[in-house]
């Protein structure tokens, strides 16, 4: 009998470490895998720094690979440029289908646009500092700080609640109207598709909410509507 193949999409994994704390790591892992199989895994950065004292038994727990940059290399964007010249090789070797760039440099938004003009998605990693510019110029983008705030929470319940982020409650709005029917009702389901598409950092988790029907049913605008039988779609409609 022939051994099952992953057809899952491969993914590259490449991380600024200049730019990213050592602590996002295992969010960057986890949401990441959501969209594939993580065939390529790079860490850039000066590792014989104090400052990278942090990466180093990730490196070996995670099977990183750490490109090192070194010092006499370490001028301006000298990590950027290392990052940017690998992307591309892996992207021309036409092996990669996915490419997750963890940094909050806004640097990358050229690479990041670059790569998408071949058809291939790119994920970002980073916290809210990220440029506007460099959220949109990828598909999805993830605020680690954010998703990391929320999993301390979780584990601490007894700790101060953060101060929560207002949703974006007129694009939301939006995606509802562009898809509803004559009697006002659109499916949920696709009015998160919409948004990410519109909004690629977009996710509940930003506003303090595990799924999009929680946050829904949070906005006094919207009115939500769940199959009694359960398991059907849950749909939604402005007030």
């Amino acid at each position: 009998m022939p051994e099952k193949t992953d057809t899952r999409a491969r993914l590259a994994l490449l991380i600024d470490a200049d730019n990213v704390r050592s602590e996002f790591l295992p969010i960057i892992i986890r949401e990441a895998s959501a969209y594939g199989t993580i065939t390529v895994k790079r860490v850039y950065g000066h590792f014989a720094s104090s400052a990278m004292k942090s990466w180093h038994a990730l490196v070996h727990e995670h099977a990183l690979t750490p490109v090192h940059i070194p010092p006499a290399a370490k001028g301006k964007n000298a990590t950027d440029m290392k990052l940017a010249i690998e992307a591309m090789d892996l992207l021309h070797r036409g092996q990669i289908e996915g490419f997750c760039i963890a940094s909050s440099d806004s640097d990358f938004t050229t690479l990041a646009s670059r790569i998408r003009e071949e058809g291939v998605a790119v994920y970002g990693f980073g916290e809210q500092k990220a440029s506007v510019a460099y959220v949109r110029s990828c598909d999805r983008f993830f605020y680690c700080d954010l998703l990391l705030e929320e999993e301390e929470q979780e584990q601490d319940q007894k700790r101060k609640p953060r101060k929560k982020v207002s949703p974006p409650t007129r694009d939301i709005l939006a995606a509802i109207d562009d898809l509803s029917g004559e009697d006002g009702w659109a499916p949920l389901g696709e009015v998160g598709q919409i948004l990410n598409k519109r909004m690629p950092d977009f996710d509940p988790r930003n506003y303090g909410f595990r799924k999009l029907s929680g946050l829904a049913e949070s906005m006094g605008s919207v009115e939500v509507k769940r199959s009694r039988e359960g398991g059907g779609p849950v749909l939604v409609k402005r007030r």
